[in-house]
């Protein structure tokens, strides 16, 4: 799902766009650059601003930043949404080139590099900040090296880093970066809403549309927001087409419209970002489901049925564990809301697990709303391993 999919072109390839019209800051989507510049005292091949481009190592386009006779201390970051309290796993591939041989492919008398990778649990951009932490620095000359961090996120949102910093200017220096992933460690929980800074949030309408239904998108913010844009996508990690209908002021609220038709049900990311999906400026989640329509039947009416109702947030280890929990009592176990309450069956009884994972928290009242005569039972669980001990011993006498 796409809520799975935390950083944005993880592969760190195509495409390449050039940051802000900048040719020599030639970037993979997703992602920003930023270095440090160099101080008064300093010889001028220290702290060069590197020249940022796509690079086809190994038969595939991967991102490069180069300082021939020069050194840097620069890199790349990225801003995503996260859980407070959630520990993340960073992971990436780095590859070096440093040398004094003027041939290609020759290493001579290389260079410490210092590759590392960093996060900011707080979502700061400022790589110098106390509060990144990094992981320790590798000299991977000449072959890929995957460096690896774990940090504990404090907001909703962190950013990623990665950085390299020479040490010694030479003829050939140049970094390689491939294969970021992010993911979270243990249970994840998200943030289904996500206010950035100035009270940057997104509207939608309808709230809950059916899939073919256009969805209006309204981003309303204090601030002034550059280089913007908005990002859908689908369950299955595919962008969906975004239509941007402009920008206004309205009294102090800086207003972005935008509108798209989601083609499919199931759960849509919304992000609100800046500089091509680096900077992560709001988030919704969007739940897009068809309209169901009773069908009247006659038969079996005192049929019983417990449907186990897993949120879109469940992964294969939650639904495993509903198996296990529910296999004594015969229960029925899915991920559909309507589902759970479709039917005519003399008793319908849904065990809603986590109703607060999803987009808009599933209630009692939802259900009497849409499915009239439906039992509703909220199962809060931390793990897998507690829902299948809630299940095996459940039963109808003890819950309402």
């Amino acid at each position: 799902m796409a809520q799975n999919r935390i950083l944005l072109n993880g592969k760190l390839g195509e495409p390449f766009r050039a940051y802000r019209g900048n040719e020599k800051l030639t970037i993979a989507t997703g992602w920003a650059p930023w270095w440090l510049d160099p101080e008064e005292n300093h010889a001028n091949w220290q702290n060069r601003q590197p020249v940022y481009n796509g690079f086809v190592l190994d038969g595939r386009f991967t991102q490069q930043l180069s300082t021939p006779w020069g050194t840097h201390v620069a890199g790349l970051w990225q801003q995503v949404p996260s859980a407070p309290g959630n520990r993340y796993e960073f992971t990436v591939e780095g590859l070096a080139w440093s040398s004094d041989d003027a041939a290609p492919g020759k290493i001579l008398e290389p260079g410490d590099v210092n590759l590392q990778i960093g996060i900011d649990p707080t979502g700061g951009l400022d790589p110098e900040s106390p509060l990144v932490i990094w992981s320790e620095r590798i000299q991977p000359i000449g072959h890929w090296e995957t460096l690896h961090l774990t940090a504990e996120a404090q907001t909703t949102i962190i950013t990623v880093y990665l950085k390299s910093a020479p040490n010694l200017p030479k003829r050939q220096q140049a970094v390689f970066w491939r294969r970021a992933r992010l993911r979270p460690l243990g249970q994840y929980r998200r943030g289904l809403n996500i206010v950035g800074s100035g009270d940057t949030h997104i509207i939608l309408e309808p709230e809950r549309p059916k899939p073919g239904e256009p969805v209006t998108v309204v981003v309303s913010s204090l601030r002034k927001h550059q280089n913007v844009s908005l990002l859908v996508l689908d369950e299955h990690e595919r962008e969906t087409a975004v239509s941007p209908h402009g920008y206004v002021l309205d009294g102090e609220r800086h207003t972005w419209r935008y509108d798209f038709t989601p083609p499919n049900d199931g759960l849509y990311e919304i992000r609100f970002v800046a500089d091509e999906g680096a900077r992560l400026l709001s988030l919704r989640l969007l739940q897009v489901a068809r309209e169901v329509q009773l069908v009247p039947s006659s038969s079996r009416l005192n049929y019983r049925r417990v449907y186990v109702l897993l949120p879109p947030t469940a992964d294969i280890h939650w639904f495993v564990a509903a198996a296990r929990g529910s296999y004594n009592g015969r229960y029925t176990i899915g991920f559909s809301a309507d589902d759970a309450g479709i039917g005519e069956w003399e008793e319908r009884h849904v065990l809603a697990v986590n109703p607060h994972h999803w987009p808009e928290v599933l209630t009692v009242a939802w259900f009497r709303q849409h499915y009239p005569g439906t039992k509703f039972t909220a199962v809060v669980a931390n793990t897998p391993a507690d829902l299948e001990a809630w299940l095996k011993n459940w039963t109808t006498d003890t819950n309402t």
